[in-house]
């Protein structure tokens, strides 16, 4: 195999490409333009969301001839958003026909349990919490290096003032993240009640948040921000 074959994408690879999530980009143009509306930041993440996901999914050889021609694809997306949107049709009075009867495919065949959720698991890739989360400790490990005694951590956790993650069966891990000066940071209790679940709770607090101007909630918690993350929260899963 030559030196040119070897650098040479493959046509998997190219599959494999991710591109960022529109929410992604929202929150890293909300942090860079605090000033400008959420409808401004929207419009514009979405935009390079659906730019991104399309030049991921082409080809090697495509995304070579597009930068060649960078000057003119600026130019067509300048020329599209220059053009006035189309007039609605006019609508146009039909004379009353026979109504033709017909059958539509239905819903199909009703799948078992078991097959629903093997079908499922074809689609789902499985993810480490530690992918998501960050990093995590056990109680042995959080006595040792943070000084949280395991009596002081059981009731913390019956409190509902530290956030625990099921990892296995039984065992959970407590994310470090959350620990200042060997204490659960303020407001956690509050903010795991507005939404309702820890796992999701915890994803919440490390995600930027265009509200919070980008800033994730956890950081604010940590700044002593406590009652603007709570109605942050509450506002965000109200009508989840």
């Amino acid at each position: 195999m030559s030196v040119a074959q070897a650098r040479r994408p493959t046509a998997q690879s190219a599959r494999k490409m991710a591109s960022p999530a529109a929410a992604e980009l929202i929150s890293m143009f909300a942090q860079r333009n605090p000033k400008s509306s959420r409808g401004e930041l929207a419009a514009v993440g979405k935009l390079v969301a659906e730019f991104s996901t399309t030049a991921a999914r082409l080809s090697p050889a495509a995304r070579t001839r597009l930068l060649a021609r960078m000057a003119r694809f600026k130019e067509i997306i300048v020329q599209i958003a220059a053009e006035p949107e189309a007039a609605p049709k006019p609508l146009k009075l039909v004379a009353k026909a026979a109504a033709e009867a017909s059958q539509g495919a239905g819903l199909g065949k009703v799948l078992s349990a078991e097959e629903g959720r093997a079908r499922i698991a074809e689609y789902a890739t499985p993810t480490k919490v530690e992918d998501w989360a960050g990093p995590l400790a056990g109680p042995t490990e959080l006595e040792r290096d943070f000084g949280v005694a395991r009596s002081t951590l059981h009731t913390w956790q019956k409190q509902g003032v530290v956030i625990g993650l099921l990892v296995g069966v039984r065992k959970h891990a407590f994310p470090t993240e959350q620990f200042v000066d060997g204490r659960p940071v303020t407001g956690l209790a509050a903010i795991v009640e507005a939404i309702g679940d820890l796992r999701a709770a915890w994803l919440w607090l490390r995600e930027p948040n265009p509200g919070l101007a980008g800033v994730t909630p956890l950081a604010r918690l940590k700044a002593g921000a406590t009652d603007k993350v709570v109605e942050m929260a509450r506002s965000n899963f109200d009508d989840a």
